[in-house]
């Protein structure tokens, strides 16, 4: 595919799809790393002589509110961007048009637009307007984080440098077993904790290595911790998805804490992601520590699963 760095963006105005979903269930910021992820291209554009139209979505779809509005989200743009050559576009979810990847709804995002850009990796699982629809009336491209997002994942998909080790945390066994099952062709060991650790479907498989601990129910246990250490320092290829404990609360942090500490220091190359986990890695400051940081949840679960995303294949259609 064409980057976007063979364009000439002079004078060009660039409607970019970001991931915007950063605000907590009371509409304060939880968390500014998918914000940060898309700034990379956001500046590019700007100092290249471009106009941003920066859109993106907070939430489900809802009538309009200032509690879910991109408003919220301004002066971090304002701080972080190189000129003001840019509008930051409301909520699309507030017009229930995006999700359904209304017509109409397309053309009123494209008009005055030259180019389109895709920096949201997290949403583009979506066959909403914003992620597919827009890419079939303006020139289309991806941003850098996402071609980032492919290449990371393709480097732990490939397996070319062993032993892989997959851990896999959280609470839903139904967005995690397809990717448990492809990783059971590649990995050599999955390290399984969270209330995964308790599916009678994953028990007695050789690849798959259970907590068998707990503290309270609530984190992994110290046996287990001490288990997955030491696989953990075997490996070449780490990859982290779901946090390994009721996070939460600050009591039940330990395991997921130990292990993110393993795996920076494991010396690893080192891929993590999820939407809990990434907010889990920013509220300890820890997001620096691994060789890449996913801005994906659901999204992150579908291309390791498929090999590809909806939007992704958007772009590939249009950019030869």
């Amino acid at each position: 595919m064409k980057s976007l760095q063979t364009l000439d963006l002079k004078d060009k105005k660039v409607l970019v799809r970001c991931d915007l979903d950063v605000l907590d269930d009371n509409g304060e910021i939880k968390e500014t790393f998918r914000l940060s992820s898309c700034l990379r291209t956001l500046n590019y554009i700007l100092e290249n002589g471009g106009y941003v139209f920066i859109c993106g979505h907070i939430g489900k779809t809802q009538e309009p509110n200032e509690k879910f509005s991109t408003k919220k989200l301004a002066n971090f743009f304002e701080n972080n961007l190189k000129n003001k050559n840019y509008t930051l576009m409301e909520n699309l979810r507030f017009d229930p048009r995006e999700e359904k990847n209304d017509e109409n709804f397309c053309k009123e995002l494209s008009l005055g637009k030259d180019l389109y850009v895709n920096e949201s990796f997290a949403t583009s699982h979506r066959d909403h307007a914003s992620i597919t629809g827009i890419t079939k009336l303006l020139p289309s491209y991806l941003g850098f984080h996402f071609e980032e997002e492919i290449e990371n994942l393709k480097y732990v998909l490939d397996n070319n440098h062993k032993p892989l080790v997959v851990i896999i945390g959280g609470a839903k066994i139904e967005s995690k077993k397809p990717t448990i099952e492809k990783f059971l062709n590649i990995a050599d060991y999955i390290l399984v904790g969270g209330k995964l650790a308790y599916e009678e479907s994953l028990k007695n498989n050789s690849k798959i290595i259970l907590a068998n601990d707990s503290v309270d129910g609530f984190d992994i246990g110290a046996g287990t911790i001490k288990n997955f250490g030491e696989i953990i320092f075997q490996s070449k290829t780490i990859f982290w998805s779901g946090p390994l404990g009721k996070i939460e609360d600050e009591k039940y942090t330990n395991g997921s804490m130990q292990i993110a500490d393993f795996i920076s220091k494991s010396g690893g190359y080192s891929v993590v992601g999820g939407g809990d986990t990434l907010a889990f890695l920013e509220k300890y400051n820890l997001t620096h520590k691994f060789s890449f940081v996913s801005v994906g949840g659901s999204a992150l679960l579908e291309y390791l699963s498929n090999g590809t995303l909806i939007g992704l294949e958007a772009i590939k259609k249009v950019n030869v």
